[in-house]
Formats: C-alpha cells, structure tokens, sequence
C-alpha cells in the first residue's frame, strides 16, 4: 500500500502547532528556531511501519521538523527500520531462503609450485616487407 500523505487541513494544524508568536517555525524534534530554513512535515512513526493504514492521519500523527537538523537523520533511520521489518516478514513468510553453506567437495587443490616452462615458442617477425 501506498503511503499515506497529510491532508490540507491537518498539514496546517501541525504548521500552526510549530509556531511562535515572536520567533516564528521551530522544529518539533529538536526546538532550534527554522527562520526561512528548510522544513518538512512527517510521520511520527514512520508510515512504512503501520499495519492498520485504514485509519484516518490526524494532526498528532504528524510534526515539523527542519530538514537538516532532525528531518534527514530520521529518514535514514526509517528506511532502516522499514527494510529490517520486511527482511523479516519475508523470512516469517517463507518467502526468501536463508543463505546456506555450500555443500560440495569444491575444487581440487592445485599445487603452489609450478614446473618452469622448458619450450619456447620462436621469436616472430612483427613486420614484415612488402611484395610488389
């Protein structure tokens, strides 16, 4: 399923939720005043995680927060959550294999020691003169 995206409406409640009467948007994660840095709206938990999508997103379900300072360390930190949970369910499912030892004999060993070439090929010509 898709991610779900705030609507207008809650979007503009959790803006207004972030901001100061006299210092103006502030970031919800850490509280550093933005001024005219960046800033995004994001899921608290991240949406890749929830099981029930059927629910409606709410305000608190969302928060600001400036994109360098707390936006972009918790994205990474999500697509690592969410990769690990589908790592696992697909394990849980069955659907992938685990990564077994090879059961084979391999290969024959070779020697590490190599008889030195006797036989040489002869020198060959590198040009050769034209026949008119």
């Amino acid at each position: 399923m898709a991610r779900r995206e705030f609507s207008k409406a809650v979007y503009a409640q959790i803006v207004k939720r972030a901001m100061h009467p006299i210092h103006g948007i502030f970031c919800e994660g850490c509280g550093q005043v933005l001024g005219l840095k960046k800033w995004h709206i994001d899921h608290i938990k991240a949406d890749g995680l929830e099981v029930d999508k059927s629910g409606k997103l709410t305000a608190a379900h969302g928060q600001l927060l400036g994109y360098d300072c707390c936006h972009k360390p918790k994205t990474a930190a999500d697509v690592k959550v969410i990769s690990q949970a589908k790592r696992r369910e697909a394990k849980h499912l069955g659907m992938k294999r685990s990564k077994g030892i090879i059961k084979s004999p391999g290969f024959p060993k070779v020697a590490k020691t190599k008889p030195p070439l006797t036989k040489s090929l002869p020198p060959r010509r590198m040009y050769q003169e034209r026949q008119q």
